[in-house]
């Protein structure tokens, strides 16, 4: 191995790391990587780009538009909703059909979309069957994947398998080359899933949320015990106020659903102004409601100034700093036992320009931090030695400092704290309150026990935020009814599931940074992830793939949200506007790629690109759109990886795997070497993307052959559907991440079924490629001669260098022996290798099956030439063989260089 080959290499496994560990985006690794490959030479700037302009990536963006236009015009919805008419409740039949439909679909759309496009249609099957959504989404999500491999544009590995020939000067792949092996895996994949995969399907009816009912939704989400309602009372303080301005979200922890005014339904916005009487649906914790609402007879009474001296008679404050090094760093004052450790009460926590004044059990110390506490006077002084803090002010001055941040509660008869202890109240729980001391008798007792009972006139001494426990007594009498009615649903409002879609730029950003209920007008209830329902703090939580989000809000809020790029809508009702009218010109754009390609008239990108154009200029989709339903990280991410075939021949890297490959399998046969090349494909592909899979893998497949002297087209046809048999994780294919959430499936779910279904399809790629595409290369016809340059004349061909057949002028012929040399010492210089042969292939005009009988070793293809002239060299990286007078002059397009004198 070189140091070339072993750079390489190193490369390559740092970038499938990167893709394995997603610590970089898998398209920005891509990129990193092709600008290491062009500063260490491995590729030439101009070849380092070559793949954005390459068909693949036409081809690519070509069927995403056209597969839009069949989405956006209805004509997947359409196919979709037929499915229970016409199969009834069976699901035997269901699982079929499903999974036969997305195939069909898929095979000229793009997988994801064909998945994304039937998703409701399966949502609304579960209520309907009785089936829970876990049995029929990820039959869904494999028949999608399984239908890609039908034909040439069905997914990115048979595109860029099909570039990878056409780019070494093999004839590529047709549109339907993939048809008979891809339909047999097709109905594999069905009959499995009919018995043995129907047996592994996980059964959750409880726990899958995909089903479209309000009622069944909050089942699923388990919201019975939090949809409750609240009745303001006629003289309300709240009468005239925003519900912004009301903060009854920060104040009692509850999300308005809808508001009940006399027989008005309204939607509420933070703009809506309540009125007394008004009845608020609600989602929250009741039972914490009603202990917050306990608070409400609480008399508030701020603290004036002077007063705190004469309250803390015999005590004292301190602040402190929390040393460097200090063994209480990193620790909450709970875990601490701050209180009973040191005798003070924590009033106050500074941190930088930040001042912390509620839950402070729950803060965690970190060096520099600033403590203010009050305490008696032996341990503020004991508390003066303490190594862990530094003291900054104590005595009169750090009191002066504590007065603002402390304030007074009286409780008074009547009020439902009476005859509970400090600890039974959950103050602190509730609002964030510390007790700091009680005054009874006009006496303060700092730091009074949990277990001290509350009576009627005491006075509490708390360290927080007043307008917590201000904002409960401005509520006012408060009604509770734990029946919600009919809160969630009406004519102009619903609740909904969605599911993020595969290329949604919501991924990792939480709700809040969404800004999520103002730009969506919706609101949202639940999470789903990992099987559970989310409740708490969600405007928080950063988004996942595989995460179904449940919403509640007006219907044309739905709709606007089911017409953006970023969600999923798991309801038919509610999906976005389509185009019906325009559904012809989308079938008749799609009719016209197939009609150009099977015709010949065009290749493949060419006809992609003009049915695209065509479903544009009809109105099937806008342009704006256009670019939108573009994956673009998937773009990138070929068009950058392209270059890496390249690094591999120039390298060597590609003919030492295939050696080394050769060497391990080739004894066995070609039935062992495709079976080694499938499970490889398939192992990287689980992991990795099919499409780098396929463009790692296809300059070995090419040495491989050679060495071999069989035909690259099995191993390639193998390569390309092993790298599209993506099952056994949740992350090997965005199709089945899209249905994780929907179906409510763990990891392990698609590690039992997808296995055996991967292994079923090895063994049928080994078994029936090889009858479509024969390992034996047919023997070569001689090459028709070039035609004269013009002047010059070609004399009769005789002879010919030993190497397959190629007619040279009579001088060449006469000294054979030395023109192989000269040839590999260019080669050499060249490629800075020596390579196994070198002179190869005639010129254009040959007979025969070129995908056959085209022989290529690195990056030089010998022209048939004659005197005073050359041929046409065919393909990338021939050399040119130019006979004047008396010499052989050849020159690679790598410039390389060499020259023999003939006699």
């Amino acid at each position: 191995m070189t140091f070339e080959i072993g750079f390489l290499f190193l490369l390559l496994g740092a970038m499938v790391y990167l893709f394995l560990t997603e610590k970089l985006p898998v398209d920005l690794t891509a990129f990193l990587g092709l600008v290491v490959l062009v500063f260490a030479g491995y590729v030439t700037p101009a070849e380092a780009f070559q793949g954005f302009s390459s068909p693949a990536v036409i081809t690519m963006l070509s069927v995403f538009i056209v597969g839009a236009a069949l989405l956006e015009t209805g004509v997947a919805d359409v196919i979709g909703g037929q499915i229970h008419r016409l199969v009834g409740n069976s699901e035997l039949r269901l699982i079929a059909s499903l999974m036969l439909i997305a195939g069909i679909l898929s095979a000229f759309m793009n997988n994801i979309a064909a998945t994304a496009v039937l998703m409701p249609a399966v949502a609304t099957l579960g209520p309907r069957t009785g089936l829970p959504p876990s049995r029929l989404f990820m039959p869904l999500a494999f028949g999608a994947i399984l239908g890609g491999t039908t034909t040439l544009v069905g997914t990115p590995p048979n595109i860029l398998a099909a570039q990878m020939l056409s780019d070494r000067g093999l004839e590529p792949f047709a549109l339907f080359d993939f048809t008979p092996i891809g339909a047999a895996i097709l109905l594999l994949g069905v009959v499995f899933m009919l018995t043995a995969g129907r047996r592994l399907l996980p059964v959750r009816e409880q726990r899958g949320p995909a089903v479209p009912s309000g009622t069944d939704l909050a089942q699923v989400y388990q919201l019975e015990d939090r949809l409750f309602s609240m009745r303001l009372a006629a003289a309300s303080p709240l009468d005239g106020k925003t519900l912004a301005e009301t903060r009854l979200g920060n104040t009692l922890g509850v999300k308005v659903l809808s508001i009940l005014r006399g027989k008005q339904r309204l939607e509420p916005s933070g703009e809506t102004v309540l009125r007394g009487g008004d009845v608020l649906f609600v989602d929250g914790e009741a039972s914490r409601v009603r202990e917050l609402l306990r608070l409400q007879k609480l008399e508030v009474e701020a603290l004036p100034a002077g007063r705190l001296p004469r309250l803390l008679r015999g005590a004292g404050g301190i602040r402190a700093r929390v040393a460097d090094g200090a063994s209480v760093a990193g620790k909450s004052l709970r875990q601490l036992a701050f209180r009973e450790r040191y005798g003070l009460v924590v009033v106050a926590l500074r941190r930088g320009e930040e001042l912390i004044r509620w839950q402070l059990g729950d803060q965690v110390l970190e060096e520099g931090d600033e403590i203010l506490a009050v305490g008696r006077r032996p341990d503020l002084e004991r508390f003066a030695d303490e190594p862990d803090f530094e003291v900054l002010q104590v005595g009169l001055a750090a009191v002066r400092e504590l007065e603002d941040k402390l304030f007074v509660i009286r409780v008074p008869e009547g009020s439902e704290l009476i005859g509970l202890s400090i600890a039974e109240s959950r103050l602190g729980q509730l609002v964030g309150l510390t007790v700091a001391g009680l005054i009874r008798d006009r006496q303060t007792r700092l730091a009074p026990p949990p277990e001290e009972i509350v009576r009627a006139g005491d006075r509490l001494l708390l360290a927080a935020d007043p307008s917590r426990i201000a904002s409960l007594v401005e509520l006012g009498h408060v009604e509770l009814d734990p029946e919600p009615g009919e809160a969630l649903e009406s004519e102009e409002s619903g609740l909904v599931e969605v599911t993020l879609a595969p290329r949604s730029a919501a991924v990792g950003k939480t709700l809040a940074e969404l800004d999520f209920r103002d730009r969506y007008g919706l609101l949202a209830l639940a999470l789903w992830r990992g099987g559970q329902p989310l409740h708490t703090d969600l405007a928080d939580v950063p988004l996942r793939f595989g995460d179904a989000l449940l919403l509640q809000g007006p219907r044309k809020k739905i709709r606007r949200l089911a017409a953006t790029p970023d969600f999923v809508v798991l309801s038919q009702a509610d999906q976005g506007p389509r185009r019906p009218r325009r559904a012809p010109f989308a079938i008749g754009g799609l009719l016209l790629m197939i009609a150009l390609v099977a015709s010949g008239l065009q290749p493949i990108h060419v006809a992609s690109f003009t049915a695209a154009s065509l479903v544009i200029l009809a109105g099937a989709l806008t342009m704006q759109e256009a670019y939108r339903v573009i994956e673009w990280r998937a773009i990138f991410l070929v068009a950058a990886v392209l270059p890496v075939g390249f690094a591999m021949e120039r390298t060597g890297a590609a003919t030492l795997l295939a050696s080394q490959v050769t060497g391990l399998a080739g004894p066995l046969g070609p039935y062992a070497v495709l079976a080694a090349l499938v499970i490889l494909a398939s192992m990287l592909s689980q992991g990795l993307d099919g499409a780098p899979s396929v463009v790692l893998m296809a300059p070995v497949v090419i040495d491989l052959a050679d060495n071999l002297e069989i035909s690259p087209y099995p191993l390639m046809m193998g390569v390309s559907l092993a790298a599209s048999a993506a099952f056994m994780t949740p992350f090997s294919h965005k199709a089945n991440l899209l249905v994780m959430g929907a179906g409510g499936y763990r990891s392990s779910d698609y590690l039992r079924v997808g296995t055996p279904l991967t292994l079923l399809i090895f063994v049928l790629l080994v078994l029936m490629v090889p009858l479509f595409f024969p390992f034996e290369r047919p023997p070569e016809p001689p090459p028709s001669p070039p035609p004269p340059a013009a002047g010059a004349a070609l004399a009769p061909p005789q002879g010919d260098v030993a190497a397959e057949g190629v007619d040279l002028h009579p001088a060449v012929a006469a000294a054979e022996g030395e023109v192989e040399d000269l040839l590999r010492g260019v080669a050499v210089g060249a490629l800075g290798r020596r390579p196994e042969l070198v002179v190869d292939v005639a010129g254009e005009g040959g007979d025969g099956d070129p995908r056959r009988g085209v022989r290529r070793q690195g990056e030089l293809e010998v022209a048939a030439v004659g005197r005073g002239g050359e041929a046409a060299p065919r393909g990338q990286g021939a050399a040119h063989l130019d006979v004047a007078g008396d010499g052989l002059h050849l020159q690679s397009l790598d410039r390389a260089e060499g020259q023999l004198d003939v006699p």
